[in-house]
């Protein structure tokens, strides 16, 4: 794992040179990992002052796998909506972000199989598997460690986060996740910390990259409880293509280690996720706006697929 994040901040470290463009605010969508601390990029304007964000992400999950010990499932889709807020002011940056997170059985299953079809992707066990079902399940050595079968629905964890500039392309940030859900499956009922280092590209360039390498330390608790690893490993890199002053395109990476231990099953293991996209930095006045889908690029890590808007300014 070490070695993929190193390489994904290598590949961008060409473009890595001045200052603003945050990134997209993504995280990894997966079901069971709604209630733990994976931070997403605070959103900043390009001048100093307030800025205010909302993101919306629309996941849909379908994992399956089984060794001798484990067998997990995971058929869910989850609505994620992101409001956010932050502040700059000379090298000091602030940012707090609150989820509000839906998981039930969904309604793409049948256009993501359509989807599967017309582009020949294999359907990963898809059809056989109920439509718009919802059944998340983790078992070890016989015994049911993860059984839902009901929505989910509330509040998430507050993510409370800090950052300082240290220079025109470097920043520092820590962040806290405190205890607001208000389910197991949304919260782990503990204060989470993370701390991260980003390096960020010219705004003016055609092509802007960026990268960031971090480390999240958890609280036990939530759906995974005493099975979760007490730390995580995250990254992000990505590149900006502006074709017009209108409309820019978007590609990203976002991985990040194991987070249950002793996992036998993909679905719980390192994930790594590829983000498309289109921005448009002045569709409304003051307002940009991103436009992306996510795909699991390592089969059966991460969510098959999530859609996703995010407004800001």
């Amino acid at each position: 794992m070490k070695r993929l994040v190193f390489t994904l901040l290598l590949v961008t470290s060409p473009f890595l040179r001045a200052a603003d463009w945050p990134g997209l605010p993504t995280r990894d969508q997966n079901p069971l990992l709604q209630g733990y601390l994976i931070p997403a990029q605070p959103v900043l304007s390009k001048r100093e002052g307030w800025s205010r964000g909302l993101s919306l992400f629309i996941t849909n999950t379908y994992q399956t796998d089984q060794s001798p010990r484990q067998s997990l499932v995971i058929d869910a889709e989850t609505t994620r909506l992101d409001l956010q807020l932050g502040y700059w002011k000379d090298r000091w940056s602030f940012g707090i972000n609150l989820p509000l997170v839906d998981t039930r059985g969904g309604q793409l299953d049948r256009l993501i199989i359509d989807w599967h079809d017309f582009f020949g992707l294999p359907q990963g066990g898809r059809t056989q598997a109920p439509i718009d079902d919802l059944q998340m399940s983790w078992t070890v050595d016989g015994q049911q460690r993860v059984d839902i079968r009901k929505p989910v629905s509330g509040i998430g964890d507050l993510q409370l986060s800090i950052g300082y500039r240290s220079g025109p392309a470097d920043e520092y940030w820590l962040a806290l996740e405190l205890p607001s859900g208000n389910d197991p499956l949304l919260s782990n009922d503990g204060i989470d910390l993370a701390v991260w280092w980003r390096r960020k590209g010219d705004p003016d360039a055609r092509v802007q990259g960026y990268g960031n390498l971090g480390l999240s330390l958890l609280q036990d608790g939530g759906e995974l409880e005493s099975y979760m690893k007490r730390n995580l490993l995250f990254a992000q890199a990505g590149i900006r293509f502006r074709w017009n002053p209108s409309i820019e395109g978007l590609f990203q990476i976002d991985a990040h280690s194991p987070l249950v231990k002793d996992s036998e099953v993909d679905g719980l293991d390192s994930s790594l996720q590829g983000q498309f996209g289109l921005r448009f930095p002045d569709l409304i006045e003051g307002y940009r706006l991103d436009l992306f889908f996510s795909e699991d690029i390592w089969p059966g890590h991460a969510p098959d697929i999530s859609f996703n808007l995010s407004i800001s300014g």
